[in-house]
């Protein structure tokens, strides 16, 4: 390629906007990736070959359904990895990271899955139908390791790493989100475990990636981001399914000053994070 097609090409891949686009982008494909991975990782799971992780500490915690807002915090914080890195090779390294977590998971999914006898909690509190909803909406296998456990935790690291003064104040809210796993009934003490460990070696992959020279590391994210833009070109009907679950969840959920007030703090993390970005020292 000339020298000056290559400037092109270079001025418009380290243009500003182009960063923006390809986060949000991303975000939309790791999105059906999700959805298109937990369900081919269920699909089958009858009988032999389903294992029981329930361990005693699981019948004794109680069922917390107010619990249900720290888990759907959960959603939001884990785009920590987006919104949060400064530099576009680390972008890079945390995307990788991420895509093959899910895709560990996925398998394991598929071939060690779990069980797990969920309790449904019983009233009409908006924070008891919006439980009922994602248990209901949520498979009794795919539950080793804890994707909300672990990708939120794996957030989290990447946080403290790039803003350590910072890292204290947010630590409530992984902690939190992570007891909401167990305290709704969504996950068993081992689900947990397995996501602690998931996020651990994410997060030394991110580390060991980020070390790597750039061309290296873009190459790998190319690949990961055509392999997700694969998966969304194959399975278009997820853009519609998963706006219906999301009307679902709204129609699931509290009165409207309540449904107003969560998407205020959510977009309040959103404002702070990306503020942060480019401020906060290592």
């Amino acid at each position: 390629m000339p020298e000056r097609g290559r400037a092109s090409w270079s001025a418009i891949l380290e243009h500003p906007s182009t960063g923006v686009a390809l986060r949000l982008i991303t975000c939309l494909l790791v999105l059906i990736f999700f959805q298109v991975g937990y369900r081919w990782g269920y699909a089958d799971h009858r009988g032999p070959g389903v294992f029981d992780a329930t361990l005693a500490l699981d019948h004794m915690l109680p069922l917390v359904p107010q619990f249900v807002v720290f888990y759907m915090l959960g959603y939001v914080f884990v785009l920590v990895p987006c919104l949060a890195m400064r530099e576009r090779h680390d972008f890079y390294a945390a995307a990788v990271s991420f895509s093959l977590m899910l895709a560990v998971a996925f398998l394991m999914f598929r071939y060690m899955p779990v069980h797990m006898q969920k309790t449904l909690p019983l009233g009409d509190e908006w924070y008891v139908r919006w439980t009922r909803f994602q248990q209901n909406m949520d498979t009794h296998y795919n539950n080793f390791p804890s994707l909300h456990a672990g990708l939120n935790v794996f957030a989290y690291s990447l946080l403290a790493w790039q803003a350590r003064r910072l890292s204290w104040w947010w630590l409530p809210l992984p902690l939190l989100i992570v007891a909401s796993t167990l305290l709704i009934k969504q996950h068993l003490v081992l689900d947990v475990v397995g996501g602690m460990v998931l996020a651990a070696a994410g997060f030394a992959l991110f580390r060991t990636l980020r070390k790597r020279p750039a061309r290296i590391v873009f190459g790998l994210f190319l690949v990961c981001f055509s392999g997700l833009l694969l998966v969304l070109l194959t399975h278009l009907e997820r853009l519609g399914i998963t706006w219906r679950k999301i009307h679902r969840f709204v129609e699931a959920g509290g009165s409207a000053a309540e449904l107003l007030g969560a998407g205020l703090l959510a977009l309040l993390l959103f404002a702070w994070l990306s503020r942060r970005r480019a401020g906060s020292p290592r």
